[in-house]
């Protein structure tokens, strides 16, 4: 990795979807160079699903699970809103009385209850029966 992959990552975590066009002009390189190095940085395993999964400031993220009983009659608007949500990495809905469950990504742990209080608990129909703090990931 140097220092154009690194531009690139910049302009892909601010904003995982802006075109290659777009990067190019940025970088100062071809679109087509950053084509070739984005997909070397996806076989590489470093972007996955445009996503970053590299940290360019070296402090690692906070994660969390959260459970949600979510009321029925509202799940097309909570779905809305927790989409909306930024520190909501993945969203699932998952079968019987289990409701939703989500994992959220903040820069700290001081940071979650503000997340749970000023975002995610004032979303209309969404009851929290579970919060869980990921401690290490194996795969």
């Amino acid at each position: 990795m140097d220092v154009i992959d690194l531009k690139i990552l910049e302009e892909l975590n601010e904003n995982s979807r802006v075109s290659f066009n777009d990067i190019s002009k940025s970088v100062g390189k071809t679109e087509a160079t950053i084509r070739r190095r984005v997909k070397k940085l996806i076989e590489e395993g470093i972007i996955k699903r445009f996503t970053i999964d590299y940290t360019i400031n070296s402090k690692p993220k906070t994660r969390a699970t959260v459970k949600i009983e979510p009321d029925f009659k509202e799940i097309k608007s909570i779905l809305k809103d927790l989409r909306g949500i930024e520190e909501i990495t993945d969203i699932w809905r998952l079968s019987g009385e289990c409701g939703l469950f989500i994992k959220v990504e903040i820069d700290s742990i001081e940071h979650f209850n503000p997340l749970i209080e000023n975002k995610i608990s004032q979303i209309k129909g969404v009851k929290i029966s579970e919060t869980c703090f990921i401690t290490d990931i194996i795969k």
